[in-house]
């Protein structure tokens, strides 16, 4: 399914080959997806962006999608990841640009902004908020990520998740997100592995809970959306990463909508970037 989307490119950087979709052109836009995805979870959100005069540049991540595999747990920790970004935006030609990130890929994308501030225009985060805030509500928050430790036990999740159909999985993803699409994108040689390794690379037990690192606030505008029916987040780390933002904040509330707002609600996910984003210079 993702192969439909237009656009493909292969790309080298850090060893590996990323398969990117580069789409359109005018003032740049990366879009960073998170787990269990790949950039096809962007496929409605790419057309109506590249026609308001927007490059769109949304890769699929090392371990996901058409993109290498690395088997070493190390291979994924968040800062590796952000390089990866730089590195594509780089062949690219790219100089700035407004990063939209959800999931995983939205904490991916509040690093890369705040590892490198005058690369990044605007920031939009999708579901999942500021790293430094991710615990303040507590164990409202930790009861949501239980599965965390879960997936720190390698062979564990690899082993159950896919047995009599996915059944566990499927019940684990409540009915939200695309799951026929992930099982079909997992099942493939090494990639439920490498799609863990995400976890084991950058959760610890004794991370879970405990005191985040602080970080210098965020310079550009910024905008949160979290849907009322999110299975993994609550509403509080959103609301409070505005804190951390020096730049101009702006939080949306989606009401009836899951963790993956990309495609439970694509007109209004659509319409809120629009607005955001205002007119391609």
């Amino acid at each position: 399914m993702a192969s439909s989307l237009e656009g493909e490119r292969r790309i080298q950087v850090n060893g590996l080959t990323f398969r990117v979709l580069d789409q359109g052109s005018g003032p740049a836009i990366l879009l960073v997806h998170g787990w269990p995805d790949s950039a096809y979870v962007w496929r409605h959100q790419i057309p109506i962006l590249v026609n308001a005069g927007f490059r769109v540049i949304a890769p699929d991540l090392r371990g996901f999608g058409a993109s290498d595999r690395p088997t070493e747990v190390d291979a994924y920790k968040l800062q590796t990841l952000v390089s990866d970004l730089k590195g594509i935006l780089a062949v690219l030609g790219v100089e700035r640009v407004t990063i939209i990130g959800h999931d995983w890929g939205a904490v991916i994308s509040w690093l890369f902004t705040t590892f490198f501030p005058n690369q990044v225009e605007r920031l939009v985060a999708l579901s999942v908020g500021h790293p430094a805030v991710a615990g303040y509500d507590g164990l409202k928050q930790w009861e949501k990520h239980w599965y965390f430790l879960w997936f720190l036990f390698p062979g564990v999740a690899e082993t159950i998740l896919p047995k009599n159909n996915w059944a566990v999985f499927r019940e684990f993803l409540h009915g939200q997100g695309e799951v026929e699409h992930y099982i079909e994108d997992l099942s493939r040689t090494g990639a439920l592995a490498a799609s863990l390794n995400l976890y084991r690379a950058n959760v610890s037990p004794a991370s879970i809970g405990g005191e985040t690192q602080a970080m210098p606030p965020i310079q550009c505008p910024t905008m949160g959306v979290w849907g009322s029916e999110d299975l993994a987040m609550s509403e509080g780390q959103m609301q409070r990463s505005g804190e951390l933002v020096k730049g101009s904040w702006r939080y949306e509330r989606l009401e009836g909508v899951g963790h993956w707002l990309t495609t439970a609600a694509p007109e209004r996910v659509n319409a809120l970037l629009l607005d955001f984003l205002g007119k391609a210079a």
